[in-house]
């Protein structure tokens, strides 16, 4: 296949719907070999899949609960042995979490840390060692514009995607002179079915209201923003964070 992912392996977490199906279709039809990550739902990843092999790529879907560090490891072992290697990691799984910061349970806290960012450092710690032994990869997490503007009863999602920033800086510099690449995007609202009773509300309404473009994002176009990252066509760019968030966010 040709295109901008040509004979690459990509994993992307997260990956039955939404943002991070779009992610991957788009890897397949740009020349990619993908794993497409689920949890729960292996009919919804199928479909996927099924739209990944129309556009003529080798998909295949894996099952974990990336909030268990052991699984999130084992996943990335199990693509490596499918596919032979890994080119490109997408940390795009997560959970939202909406309620004041005092009513948050300790387990729920524990799970949002544990699903939006230390689910991340266990891929990436699996995913690394190859991609250093051949001086080659990239990295992109998914982060949110929640984690750059702070936004009230959101707290433990905020803290995860914040995190989730910092931990693409760190590596960033860790690894950039080992020829990897880990950048993050921030999207700000973005209309999937995770989102549908936000887009819907009176808070919906409000964010609204903060984004100059009038109106929210589609998956498929922040999925661009991270096919751009996973290529070559991105060669300066480490540590970044994209922003395609209607103009919600201007840093």
């Amino acid at each position: 296949m040709t295109g901008a992912l040509a004979d690459r392996v990509v994993l992307v977490t997260g990956s039955s719907r939404g943002i991070g199906a779009e992610v991957a279709v788009k890897a397949a039809a740009n020349g990619a070999r993908v794993a497409v990550h689920y949890h729960r739902s292996p009919e919804v990843a199928n479909r996927t899949v099924e739209r990944a092999r129309e556009v003529g790529a080798d998909a295949e879907s894996f099952d974990a609960d990336i909030a268990d560090g052991g699984q999130a490891e084992a996943l990335v072992r199990r693509v490596i042995d499918r596919f032979g290697r890994l080119d490109g990691l997408v940390n795009n799984a997560g959970r939202t979490q909406v309620g004041p910061f005092l009513e948050i349970e300790p387990a729920e806290w524990d799970d949002v840390i544990r699903t939006d960012l230390t689910a991340a450092f266990h891929t990436c710690r699996a995913a690394l060692p190859s991609m250093v032994e051949r001086g080659s990869g990239t990295i992109v997490n998914v982060a949110s514009r929640l984690a750059q503007i702070g936004v009230a009863e959101t707290a433990a999602y905020t803290a995860a995607k914040a995190g989730l920033i910092g931990l693409t800086r760190a590596l960033a510099k860790e690894f950039g002179p080992r020829g990897i690449r880990v950048n993050a995007v921030a999207p700000g609202v973005t209309v999937t079915e995770m989102t549908s009773d936000l887009v819907d509300s009176e808070e919906g309404a409000r964010r609204l209201r903060d984004m100059p473009l009038g109106r929210f994002g589609r998956a498929d176009e922040v999925a661009d923003a991270v096919i751009f990252l996973l290529s070559d066509a991105s060669s300066l760019f480490l540590g970044q964070t994209l922003n395609p968030n209607a103009g919600g966010y201007m840093p």
